[in-house]
C-alpha cells in the first residue's frame, strides 16, 4: 500500500471514558451518506474475525470461518458457528439476546418497542450495561434518546423532546449527551441518570454542540457553530472555553487524552488539538486532510476520515504530513485500541442497505469485513470483545465481534 504509516504501535488505551467521535458522524450540508464509497473490505464472510474468535489454537487447529473453537480445548474441534451461536455471535463469548444472524445481534427487535427512526446526526455510546443513543434529527424538540442492554432487549427511552440529540457519553453513573439544536445559541448539554430522571444542564446557549468526551472530573464537548471547544466539571457545571473558533470556525468530532483534546474540523480541513487546562486557546494543526471528520486517538496517534480514505498523523505533530492507512474509503465512524481500527462504511457504490463494518490494522493490513449488509452505518463505539453501531437508515443498534 503506498504511503502506508507504519506505526508499530503499543496497544494503550487511555482510562478516559469516550464520547461519540468518530461514532460522531456529522452530515454534509446535503445530509446524505457517502456514494461511492467502495471500501474495499475483502471478500471475508461476516464473522470471520480472525484468531481472536478462536479460529487458531496453539495446538495447531485452524478453523474455516464461520466455524471456531471458543473453549480453547483442541479436544472440542471447530464446533462453534459464529454466524448463527447466540452465545458467540461473530466472536467468542459475544452474548446475544435476540438472534445471531450472519454473525450480527440485533440489540432489539420490531415486536420489542422499537424506538422512533433516526437522523443523520444520530450517535451512540456503551458502557458496562447499556448501549445509548441520541436519535439525532428531527429538530424543534423532537428527538430522544435511548439505551438497550448491551445484549439486546427491550429499549427504553430516558429523555424524549429533544433538540437533535447527538454525541454522549456515559461514566457509568451518568450519561452526557449533546443537544445540537437548530440555531446559533441554543444547543446544549445535559447530564441524566443512566437509568433515568430529570436531565440536568450542564451548559446552555451554545453554538451547535456535536461531540462529547468525558473523564473522571470534566465533560469536554465541541461547538460546531464557531469552533470553540469548551469543559465543564461534570458535578458543578461551570463551562470554560478551552479553545477559540479556529480554523474555519468548525470543531466536530471530538477525542481526549490526559493532556489535550483532539478535534477535527471539515470545513477547514485539518486535525487540531488544544490543551484541556484552558492555557492556549488557539488551536495547533496536527495535519490538513480533505474533509477529515470522524476520528479516533490511542497514546501515540490520531486515526480519521476524509474524503480520501483513513489517514493517520502523530498526536504531537505540528503541521505534518498525514500517513494513508486505507486509500478511497468514506467512513462515517472509527474506532482503534493502538493495534487495529474498526469502521463503518455506509454503502458501497451508493447501493441501499450496502454498508458495512470492518476491521483493519493500524497498518491498513488486514482488512477483515465484520458485517455487510447494513443500512447505513454511522456512529461506531467498542468494548472489550464487540463493536457496536447505528444504522442512520433505518434506527436499528447492532452488534458483533471485534
Amino acid at each position: 500500500m503506498n504511503n502506508t504509516i507504519r506505526l508499530g504501535l503499543v496497544c494503550a488505551l487511555s482510562a478516559m471514558a469516550w464520547g461519540c467521535g468518530s461514532d460522531g458522524a456529522v452530515p454534509d450540508s446535503t445530509g446524505g451518506d457517502a456514494a461511492g464509497s467502495d471500501g474495499g473490505a475483502g471478500d471475508a464472510e461476516a464473522g470471520d474475525s480472525g484468531a481472536s474468535d478462536g479460529s487458531v489454537l496453539d495446538s495447531g487447529l485452524t478453523c474455516i470461518a464461520p466455524m471456531a473453537n471458543c473453549s480453547g480445548k483442541a479436544s472440542d474441534g471447530c464446533n462453534v458457528d459464529l454466524s448463527k451461536d447466540n452465545q458467540n455471535c461473530g466472536g467468542c463469548g459475544v452474548v446475544c439476546n435476540t438472534q445471531c444472524n450472519a454473525g450480527v445481534c440485533p440489540l432489539f427487535t420490531a415486536d420489542a418497542g422499537a424506538p422512533q427512526l433516526v437522523g443523520d446526526f444520530a450517535c451512540l455510546t456503551v458502557d458496562a450495561t447499556s448501549v445509548y443513543w441520541g436519535t439525532g434529527l428531527p429538530s424543534g424538540g423532537g428527538g430522544g434518546v435511548w439505551k438497550v442492554p448491551v445484549n439486546g432487549g427491550s429499549p427504553s427511552l430516558l429523555i424524549g423532546a429533544q433538540d437533535r440529540p447527538h454525541g454522549m457519553a456515559s461514566d457509568g453513573t451518568n450519561l452526557y449527551y449533546a443537544n445540537a439544536g437548530s440555531g446559533a445559541t441554543i444547543g446544549s448539554i445535559q447530564r441524566i441518570p443512566v437509568g433515568g430522571g430529570v436531565p440536568t444542564p450542564i451548559a446552555i446557549a451554545q453554538a451547535l454542540p456535536l461531540d462529547l468526551a468525558v473523564d473522571a472530573t470534566n465533560v469536554y464537548w465541541t461547538n460546531s457553530g464557531d469552533g470553540t471547544v469548551w469543559k465543564s466539571n461534570k458535578t458543578t457545571p461551570a463551562p470554560i472555553k478551552i479553545a477559540d473558533g479556529g480554523g474555519s470556525g468548525h470543531a466536530e468530532d471530538l477525542r481526549i487524552d490526559a493532556t489535550y483534546a483532539y478535534f477535527t474540523d471539515p470545513q477547514g480541513g485539518s486535525v487540531l488539538r488544544v490543551p484541556l487546562d484552558g492555557s492556549a486557546p488557539a488551536p495547533q494543526t496536527l495535519t490538513t486532510a480533505p474533509r477529515p471528520r470522524p476520528i479516533a486517538i490511542d497514546s501515540k496517534t490520531a486515526y480519521f476520515g476524509a474524503s480520501t480514505g483513513v489517514l493517520a498523523i502523530a498526536l504531537n505533530a505540528n503541521n505534518g504530513i498525514a500517513g494513508q492507512v486505507l486509500p478511497n474509503v468514506v467512513i462515517q465512524g472509527i474506532e482503534t485500541d493502538g493495534a487495529n481500527v474498526w469502521y463503518t462504511i455506509p454503502s458501497q457504490n451508493g447501493q441501499p442497505k450496502s454498508g458495512t463494518i470492518n476491521r483493519a490494522t493500524t497498518t491498513g493490513q488486514g482488512v477483515t469485513l465484520l458485517a455487510k449488509g447494513q443500512n447505513r452505518p454511522g456512529c461506531i463505539s467498542v468494548d472489550a470483545k464487540s463493536v457496536y453501531w447505528i444504522n442512520e437508515g433505518d434506527g436499528q443498534i447492532s452488534k458483533t465481534g471485534k
